[in-house]
Parts: structure tokens; C-alpha cells; sequence
């Protein structure tokens, strides 16, 4: 945050002054909506910035600028009319000191990379982060100090680069996780001038997790991972030709390795002082534990992704291997793939039939039992044990037939509190208490729902009870059937439907009988009963004695 002292200042990171107005900034994108939502992410006031105009094509923004002159333009590449390296190198011929922030996406960064030639400042990724993007325009607004702060720009600015080239690197390796095509060796030389060479390749994966998931806090594992990223970059970046690091979701962080062959021995001790100096770190910080897997070193740059993919099944083996270490993915003696389904065959059955008849002691017992084996198990992928717990968490959902608006939101709590069980009792405890607990839940549900039609038909018997009234018109009332009606009455009022109604009729009788001087033969007909000696016999019957004697002792 910004000093408030200075509000309406713009100022360096630093807290220097630099410039006693707010700059203007123009916001240009054919999809308007994209261009908004940027508008909305910007800290106007917070930097000191003011809105020109949000635009929607080339053209317009060309004549805006030349009326308005704005100072800092943040515009698409690919526009109708004018796109928006044209837009950039018209602006530039006419008036040099506007700045530039290109917006892309993925497939358009060969177009970002030539808006460099431009002149362009910098230029985001879609969608666009809302902290880069305001460190960005801070950034920016340095350019525009005076020459004394000009000089202490300078600096940021290179800073500023790395950071971008970052920003590019781990996109693409994101790109290469998530997605079956990626960009070839040429492509990351030519085209994004980074500087992998033929020779070996590595991928590992950093993995924290946390002590206790429901005590998390996201602010400090955002600066947990910042810096453990920092001391991966530190630890890397003077021993290889190239490297990517990524963040993933659950405070995973992937990194790529690229380095001669002859070096695979001190890439090794390389590995194993990043683990060394990561867990330094985190003795200030109790709440996580480290695992580091290392994926196959590969040769062919096609095979990188599989070497990526090995680290993770290595790190997903620390629910057998222990935490704090490093596992290598070709150490694990893995004979043959895990089936997951035919494990979970022998234990379906009843797993969905516990979870049918909402019995939180059939569940729980049944996923201790799925896991009951792995304890005693050696040469298999334990990576096979979050499988099994996806497996049951779908399975779960797909079955339970009572659900709660928050059902769907716990699917993703569940799936993402999976990735911080680090041994297999964390994983089978969180299991059992989240699943057990949402099984409670629809139970108690179930039966406010199961009682709402008896607290309808006991209102409509308080409404009506000078009516003749019948069982199977209430189930009618209620949308239930008149057999499963009568037995959930009883359950729920401990009455049969018939006993409950003459019970209404015999308490409002005595209450008439007591404090009025109707006739008998009138309250009879006042509680539903035409014939007064049919009521006098149902009243002995109930009360224990004739209406006109229960009148003499309590009136």
C-alpha cells in the first residue's frame, strides 16, 4: 500500500516521490469486456493513475491518443481496424513519449515478442494477473521521474525485464504441463530467445505441505512459495543453459532443467542443496513440510513432459516415503501400474451402500478397509493412493442423494485438502472426518425434510378438525403415499394418523367443556361430530370419563 500522505502522488516502490500528478492511462481491446475487467484490477488511485478512455478498436484509440495524449497506452495485439502493433508504430512516429503495455495471449507471443522491436515497455499474459499488471504500470510510472529517479528506474527496469522473461518462461511450462502440444527446441531459441541447447533435460517438483490444511493461510503461502521460488532461481541459474520454473495450485512448483550431460553429477548436488536450503528456511515456519521428486533425466527435448510428469509421481510417493527428502522417480521400485478400479471393485459394494443408507460408521469403516493394505504393501506407485481417494470422492457425490447448496464447494475443499495429506492416516483421517461429517449433515437434512409434510398435515388437522377428515386426503395433501404417510406419521408423532385426530378433537372438547356453557351435543358438533352420542362415547373412551360429569369436576 501507499503512503496516504501522498495520495495522488505517484511514487517508486521505494516510497520516493516522483511525480505530483496522476498519470492518464487508455485502455484498448476488441473484446470489451477483457478491456474492462482490466479497469478493474488497476489500483488507480493507489499508483496514481487516472482512466482516459476504454476502447474497443485500433482506430479509435489512434485518434484518442492524438487529441487526448495519454501517457501510458495498454492495447491488444490483434484488433479490427488497427491492430496493435500498428497502433504502437503510428503513436511512436507522432508522439515518442507515450508508454506501452501489449496485452497477449499464449499463441500470440511471437506478436508480443515483435512489439519489443516497437518499443513497448512490457507486455502481459492472458488472462492478465492484477499484481503484475499494477507492478507493471508502477514501473512505467518511474519512466516518467525526474532525471535523479530516471537513474534509479534504470535498475528497476532490468529488474523489471527479468521478471517478464519470467513471467514468459513459466506460462510455457505451464503450457507444457497442462497441455498435450508445446512449443519445439526452435521455437523457445528463435522465437523467445531463451537459451536451451541440445543436452540433458530434468524436471522436479517442489512440494509443501501443510501441517494442518484447515490452518492455512493463503498470504503467507504466497510468500512461502515466492520465496522458495527465489532460492530455486538462485541455486539454478549459474550451472545450466536454461531453466523454467512454474507455480501450480496447493503450493506445488515445477521447474525444468536444461544443462550439458556432463553435468548430471553436479545437477544432482545441485538438487540436493536446493532441498537443503529450502528446509533452512522453513524452520521459522513449523506449518510445512518439503518433499522434492525428481523426474527421469531425458536426452530428447520431446520427452520433457515425461521427465515433468515423473517428479510429480515421485513427490506423490512421499504418502509412502516420508516427507523432507528427496525421491527420485527412477529409485522407486515400481513393478507393475496400480488398478485403481479393480482395487475399489472389492469395495464398492458396500461403500455405496453405506453411503446409501447414510451410515457414517459403514463409511468410514469401508475406507479404512481400501487403504487397510497399502500399510504393509512395497513395489507399487503409493502415488496411486490419491487416485483412490479422488475415486471415492466421486464416487461419493455421484450417489449421495441428499445434497446441500455447499456440496460442490467441498468437492473441491476435499480434492484440494488431498494434496496436503502427506502419509497415508492424514489421507484416510481426512477421508473419513469430511465424508463422515457431509454424511451427518445430509442425514439431519433428511429428516427436516422428512418431517416437514407431518408438521403439513398436523397444520391442516389444527385448520380443519370439524372436517371429516381421511388419511389418504392428507397423503394427497402432502404429495405422499397413504401407506408410507400413515408409518411416517407414526414415527414422527408416535400416534397412528387416526389416534392423533380424535387426540385434537378430545383436547379442544375439554377446553370448550371447561370454559363454556355449550351444550354437549353443540361441542360435539364444534369438534367434528354430527352424532353427540357417538362424540360422548369416543370422549369416555379417551378422557376416562362422561363429558357431563368432566364438566361438573372442572368447570
Amino acid at each position: 500500500m501507499l503512503d496516504e500522505s501522498y495520495c495522488g502522488k505517484v511514487k517508486d516502490e521505494s516510497g520516493d516521490e516522483m511525480l505530483d500528478r496522476k498519470l492518464r492511462v487508455l485502455i484498448v481491446d476488441d473484446e470489451f469486456h477483457i478491456a474492462m475487467l482490466i479497469k478493474k484490477l488497476i489500483k488507480w488511485d493507489e499508483i496514481g493513475l487516472e482512466c482516459v478512455n476504454v476502447v474497443d478498436n485500433g482506430e479509435r484509440a489512434y485518434h484518442i491518443i492524438t487529441e487526448e495524449k495519454p501517457d501510458i497506452v495498454i492495447t491488444d495485439i490483434r484488433m479490427p481496424k488497427i491492430n496493435g502493433l500498428d497502433l504502437i508504430s503510428m503513436t511512436k512516429k507522432e508522439i515518442g513519449n507515450i508508454k506501452f503495455i501489449v496485452v497477449s495471449g499464449y499463441k500470440e507471443f511471437e506478436y508480443a515478442h515483435k512489439a519489443l522491436q516497437y518499443g513497448v515497455n512490457d507486455y502481459l499474459l492472458k488472462p492478465v494477473n492484477e499484481e503484475e499488471l499494477n507492478k507493471v504500470l508502477l514501473n512505467i510510472c518511474a519512466a516518467f521521474a525526474d532525471e535523479g529517479v530516471r537513474q534509479k528506474e534504470g535498475e528497476q527496469l532490468k529488474k523489471t525485464i527479468s521478471v517478464s522473461e519470467q513471467i514468459i518462461k513459466s506460462n510455457l511450462l505451464n503450457n507444457i504441463i497442462d497441455q498435450n502440444e508445446y512449443p519445439t527446441l526452435e521455437d523457445l531459441v528463435e522465437k523467445y530467445n531463451l537459451s536451451f541447447h541440445e543436452g540433458a533435460y530434468r524436471g522436479i517438483c517442489i512440494k509443501l505441505d501443510h501441517w494442518d490444511y484447515e490452518k492455512s493461510d493463503k498470504k503467507q503461502d504466497a510468500i512461502t512459495v515466492e520465496k522458495v521460488v527465489m532460492i530455486l532461481d538462485n541455486m539454478v541459474k549459474d550451472h545450466v543453459y536454461e531453466y523454467m520454473i512454474c507455480k501450480k495450485s496447493n503450493l506445488h512448483i515445477f521447474c525444468l532443467f536444461n544443462y550439458d550431460l556432463l553435468q548430471s553429477k553436479e545437477i544432482k548436488t545441485i538438487i540436493n542443496n536446493i532441498l537443503s536450503e529450502i528446509q533452512e528456511y522453513l524452520i521459522g515456519f513449523e506449518q510445512y513440510k518439503i518433499t522434492i521428486g525428481i523426474g527421469s533425466e531425458v536426452i530428447a527435448f520431446e520427452k520433457i513432459k515425461q521427465s515433468i510428469s515423473a517428479s510429480h509421481i515421485a513427490v506423490l510417493n512421499r504418502i509412502k516415503l516420508g516427507t523432507g527428502r528427496l525421491i527420485y522417480y527412477d529409485s522407486l521400485r515400481t513393478e507393475t501400474k496400480f488398478d485403481v478400479e479393480k482395487h475399489l471393485s472389492t469395495y464398492k459394494e458396500s461403500y455405496l451402500m453405506s453411503i446409501e443408507s447414510l451410515s457414517k460408521e459403514n463409511l468410514e469403516n469401508t475406507i479404512k478397509q481400501v487403504y487397510l493394505g497399502f500399510h504393509n504393501t512395497e513395489n507399487i506407485d503409493f502415488a496411486a493412493c490419491y487416485d483412490i481417494a479422488y475415486e471415492l470422492i466421486d464416487l461419493f457425490f455421484g450417489h449421495i442423494t441428499v445434497q446441500n447448496s455447499e456440496g460442490k464447494q467441498l468437492i473441491q475443499v476435499m480434492r484440494n485438502a488431498c494434496q496436503h495429506c502427506y502419509t497415508l492416516e492424514f489421507l484416510t483421517g481426512m477421508l473419513t472426518n469430511y465424508l463422515g461429517s457431509y454424511l451427518e449433515t445430509c442425514l439431519k437434512q433428511l429428516e427436516v425434510e422428512t418431517a416437514k409434510p407431518i408438521r403439513q398435515a398436523k397444520q391442516y388437522i389444527n385448520e380443519h378438525y370439524r372436517d371429516k377428515i381421511m388419511l389418504e386426503d392428507i397423503a394427497a395433501i402432502v404429495d405422499l403415499n397413504p401407506v408410507y404417510f400413515s408409518v411416517l406419521f407414526k414415527k414422527e408423532t408416535g400416534m397412528n394418523f387416526s389416534v392423533y385426530l380424535v387426540h385434537i378433537r378430545m383436547e379442544l372438547a375439554k377446553e370448550l367443556i371447561r370454559g363454556s356453557n355449550k351444550t354437549i351435543a353443540a361441542i360435539a358438533d364444534d369438534v367434528g361430530y354430527k352424532d353427540s352420542r357417538h362424540f360422548s362415547q369416543i370422549f369416555t373412551k379417551t378422557v376416562g370419563i362422561k363429558p357431563a360429569l368432566y364438566r361438573k369436576l372442572y368447570s
